[in-house]
């Protein structure tokens, strides 16, 4: 069946006329990249606010880095070692200083764990209870828990668990969060010098392990209105702008000096978190029938013009577990609204005991792709008989854990397997006691299966555990869906054309730079 949701955005025309700052006679250095971000970096408390992106922008680091193969690797630490069920050992790089000249020895690490382990959350609920930390070497940390935990190397690659930071330095701040600016107190190959609310300033650290960064420095500006980034690049006030509606990717790449990029799939995808508790959403058979009524094919491919892909399962398939079992089967989602009572009304929105099948489904409009994500789902269901009404919030989770609004589905970016790490989607959105579990989910198979996953290291049962999780998730008793898997976007101007967006939002290294004049 042909569907055609109706998109709509204009831009201006737009022209680059400048050259580019690097290309300067007899300059040694590339000029400092200019980037513009959406979201603003509010202070550098390494526990709360949004201190986190600092790693997105090559300045904070962690001890194992999450890539493209779904793997966590080695990054601060040159070893993890499992040395028995319940025994791991972490043997971290010799040489690295960090930007303030402290050495990164195991005391030093061990300090920044601790710090997180007492005013960080998502360090408490990513790490069990009984884990200890010790100090077994100069470069050495040994983690004993009293139950097998197989999460710590994904605990350890996430960046809002255990970025690595000089302790030291940010107690002295003693919460004076600007202080810690100059401060060095991270690893990357830039230092934060800067930062307020317009943007933050970043400089080359010469010190850096991996080697001498090519840029001398890098501007990120905060800017909330995506044309006003779009443009701010073509005008030459800026290389890069991050975040620009899919929509914008006809005219910019109509537009001579102006670059549309994206990155390799990432492992966040437009999740639909449904609220299971009240109507209509407490039958299951509504549940499923909503995901079998969505054309995914169509969201990826003719709403975000194949920059997007689309969904097959709860994983992406970059996972070696993920299953395709999500597809599109209007027949299927039909026959089971029917057993469930709701039939067809004349105006085509079926109706059961009078009341109209209507779904209210949040999303944040500051997000131009998950305004037309709306528009389509909306288009969509109705050729099922579901009635959808959009509500506009600014802060998802909020909404979804307040009183003020009622809600059958929330839209958010997330991943479900985060830093290659499934249990925490599942025990955060899906648990019982999970403290984003807005929708008041309760399986008591899946609660159980969730906990063995978290202390199951053979990769056989765990691929066991995740297959069964997932036909629970999308073939029996949904929770939450997914709509489609994501890439980060950016515009770019001509010196930075060959410019992609890194790998889970690492978009800045020791090596970027402009192309080769």
């Amino acid at each position: 069946m042909s569907r055609s949701p109706v998109l709509a955005l204009a831009f201006a025309a737009l022209a680059l006329s400048c050259p580019p700052a690097w290309a300067q006679a007899g300059s040694e250095d590339p000029a400092a990249l200019t980037i513009l971000t959406s979201f603003p970096i509010m202070d550098l408390n390494p526990s709360g606010g949004s201190a986190h992106y600092m790693s997105k922008f090559g300045t904070g680091e962690m001890l194992m880095q999450f890539r493209e193969d779904g793997l966590q690797h080695p990054w601060l630490l040159q070893a993890l070692d499992q040395q028995s069920e319940n025994v791991w050992v972490l043997t971290l790089r010799p040489g690295i200083t960090f930007q303030n000249g402290k050495p990164v020895d195991a005391a030093a690490v061990l300090a920044a764990i601790e710090w997180q382990l007492e005013h960080s959350a998502a360090a408490r609920g990513s790490i069990p209870l009984d884990a200890r930390f010790a100090v077994t070497g100069d470069l050495e940390i040994t983690v004993t828990t009293e139950t097998p935990f197989a999460g710590l190397p994904g605990a350890l690659a996430h960046e809002q668990v255990f970025p690595i930071f000089d302790a030291e330095t940010v107690a002295a701040a003693d919460g004076d969060w600007q202080a810690l600016v100059g401060a060095g107190i991270y690893t990357g190959p830039f230092i934060v010098t800067g930062l307020d609310a317009e943007g933050a300033t970043l400089e080359r650290y010469d010190g850096y392990w991996q080697g001498r960064p090519v840029l001398p420095g890098v501007t990120i500006g905060f800017v909330t209105d995506a044309n006003a980034r779009i443009l701010a690049v073509q005008n030459g006030e800026a290389d890069i702008a991050f975040y620009p509606p899919i929509a914008s990717r006809p005219v910019i790449e109509a537009t001579p000096g102006l670059h549309f990029n994206f990155s390799t799939p990432n492992p966040n995808a437009f999740t639909m978190i449904l609220n299971v508790a009240e109507a209509p959403f407490d039958d299951p058979a509504v549940r499923l029938a909503v995901i079998d009524a969505v054309d995914y094919g169509e969201i990826a491919e003719d709403v975000f013009g194949g920059v997007f892909e689309p969904a097959t399962g709860f994983y992406r398939p970059m996972f070696p577990w993920a299953l395709e079992n999500q597809h599109t089967d209007l027949g299927t989602a039909e026959a089971l609204l029917d057993e469930a009572g709701w039939a067809a009304g004349s105006d085509g929105v079926r109706t059961k005991d009078g009341e109209r099948l209507r779904l209210t489904l949040m999303l944040n409009p500051g997000l131009p792709d998950l305004v037309a994500l709306g528009n389509a789902l909306q288009a969509q269901l109705v050729e099922t008989g579901i009635e959808v009404e959009l509500v506009g919030v600014t802060d998802i989770f909020a909404a979804m854990g307040g009183d003020a609004q009622s809600w059958d589905g929330g839209i958010l970016n997330d991943a479900t397997a985060p830093f290659g790490v499934p249990e925490t989607f599942l025990t955060r959105y899906l648990g019982a006691d999970g403290d984003r579990n807005f929708g008041g989910y309760d399986n008591a198979e899946l609660e159980a299966l969730t906990q063995e996953l978290g202390m199951t290291l053979d990769e056989a049962r765990r691929n066991e555990i995740l297959a069964r999780l997932q036909k629970i998730l999308i073939e029996e008793d949904p929770g939450a869906f997914i709509l489609t898997f994501n890439r980060d976007v950016v515009i770019t101007n001509d010196a930075y054309a060959h410019y992609q967006p890194g790998f889970n939002f690492y978009h800045l290294s020791w090596e970027t730079g402009p192309a080769t004049p």
